[in-house]
């Protein structure tokens, strides 16, 4: 752990020397606090620029459409595959879609989502409705007991599963899939009291069900590949199991405890084949394979600072950056360091940061029906370009949506300050890649790849300038080093699967 936290600290080094000549986004740790009175805002459709970092805004909602104007949550996508459409679950109470123009940053077309019931069922669940990962017209759904697939530009039905026969008790909830669209996971109520009673999973190949009873559960989330399973138990303290994962393919399942040795995944989200969640007892996020969760490594951390509540989204296909939004959550002591912010963090371990926009959304002095909606739960495209957020804007009765838009990525890290000697890809790989090197070579060069904790997980010696391989590596970030005549150099490397 002494090298490894010797890394992080160079990384952090290097970056404030990066820091110290970029004026195109803030990366640092300083206090940013947002202005009071928010800024004015314009109608809806009309953008604005976040006066201190500096992001373009584009406002969804005002107060045409009255006061209950919300997306849904961090882990749910309001903007489709390849970001043409916008999905908000609440405009006034009611679902709506909205084309979304890129290019000029602007919505239009706006019109109810569902236009009406599946045939002979009820409406559709409108909070955790999920875009296709596979096609940009389709939009997952569920009844009490079916699942479906709706084409949004046909406005067309296609059942996926029925539950009723089998489980004429259950009602689905909290709907999460896979990234391929076929495995699909839910807490189910039972249909009188509305109670949570279990987990259910379907996988479409096979029509594979699992249903499980675990009182108390508070919620379930597969990861992108499919392969494993969340599953928060609604229990905490010293020594309880407070997150199980479930591997669907084997049966397997782990256990892992609130506090130490685990330091279980609190509000989380899931990526190919990792979970990221936050450390209730250290007040930090954890990045963990779903293969091997007993083990983990910090990717963000709050310190001392317990006065933020948070949420994270792991929705964009470039899992090297997580997104966080923050919203002042009680009275405790604050350092005033990403205090109702969205910002990306960096999921290597070496804490770097991208800040992006304050959300100016007060949740502390909303009454109950508001508060929980008055949390800005920020959720990031697949294309990484843009976020979706809730904000009350300082009021008390009502709130409004947003899309801020990324700036393009800046590299930082070891990769940015070396001159580096080589080049990989694709990056990420879900297995095959290349390095080439862009030099000629004159004698041998010896390739090292290196996991987050100091480990060599493959070696070998090159004697020409390229080569194509598949090491066989688990989901997660990597170091890849390559020792010249030269001199040493590295660069990151994401492997998905």
């Amino acid at each position: 752990m002494k090298k490894f936290t010797l890394f992080i600290f160079i990384c952090q080094l290097f970056t404030c020397i990066f820091n110290a000549s970029s004026q195109s986004i803030k990366t640092d740790y300083g206090v940013y606090p947002p202005p009071s009175p928010p800024p004015a805002l314009p109608p809806a459709g009309g953008t604005f620029m976040d006066p201190v970092f500096g992001t373009s805004i584009l406002r969804i909602t005002d107060g045409a459409d009255g006061n209950d104007n919300h997306q849904s949550y961090s882990y749910w996508p309001s903007i489709n595959k390849n970001s043409s459409m916008l999905y908000i679950s609440s405009v006034g109470g009611n679902p709506m879609l909205y084309d979304f123009d890129t290019a000029a940053f602007s919505i239009s077309n706006k019109r109810a989502m569902f236009l009406g019931n599946p045939f002979g069922d009820g409406t559709p669940n409108a909070e955790d409705a999920i875009w296709s990962g596979t096609q940009s017209n389709i939009m997952f759904c569920h009844t009490g007991q079916k699942i479906y697939s709706y084409n949004v530009s046909a406005n067309q039905y296609t059942l996926i599963k029925d539950f009723s026969t089998a489980y004429p008790d259950i009602y689905l909830w909290q709907m999460s899939r896979s990234i391929n669209d076929s495995v699909f996971a839910f807490t189910y109520k039972e249909n009188v009291n509305y109670t949570n009673v279990g987990y259910i999973t379907y996988r479409i190949a096979g029509g594979l069900t699992d249903t499980s009873h675990l009182s108390g559960l508070d919620e379930v989330q597969v990861d992108k590949t499919g392969n494993y399973l969340v599953i928060k138990t609604g229990n905490s303290g010293p020594s309880v199991i407070e997150t199980e994962i479930l591997n669907l393919q084997t049966g397997h399942m782990d256990y892992l405890t609130d506090n130490a040795p685990d330091f279980s995944p609190g509000h989380s989200d899931n990526g190919t084949g990792f979970v990221i969640g936050n450390d209730n007892w250290n007040n930090d996020y954890n990045y963990r394979s779903l293969a091997s969760p007993h083990t983990f490594y910090s990717v963000f951390d709050f310190h001392n600072d317990w006065s933020l509540g948070t949420h994270v989204s792991m929705l964009s296909d470039n899992e090297a950056w997580m997104l966080m939004s923050t919203f002042t959550a009680g009275t405790l002591p604050s350092t005033g360091i990403f205090v109702d912010e969205i910002f990306l963090f960096s999921t290597d371990g070496s804490k770097s940061v991208r800040r992006l926009a304050h959300t100016h959304s007060d949740y502390l002095n909303q009454n109950s029906n508001n508060a929980y909606w008055s949390m800005p739960r920020a959720n990031i495209s697949r294309d990484a370009k843009y976020v979706v957020f809730t904000s009350n804007w300082g009021s008390t009765i009502r709130m409004d949506v947003f899309v801020l838009k990324i700036s393009p990525p800046v590299t930082i890290g070891i990769a940015s300050i070396e001159n580096s000697a080589f080049v990989i890809y694709p990056n990420p790989s879900s297995g095959d890649f290349t390095i080439k090197i862009k030099d000629e070579i004159t004698a041998a060069v010896k390739i090292k790849i290196i996991n987050l904790f100091g480990k060599i997980v493959f070696q070998l010696t090159l004697d020409n300038g390229q080569i194509a391989l598949n090491p066989e590596l688990a989901t997660g970030m990597y170091f890849v080093e390559l020792t010249t005549t030269k001199g040493t150099s590295r660069q990151k490397f994401l492997c998905v699967h």
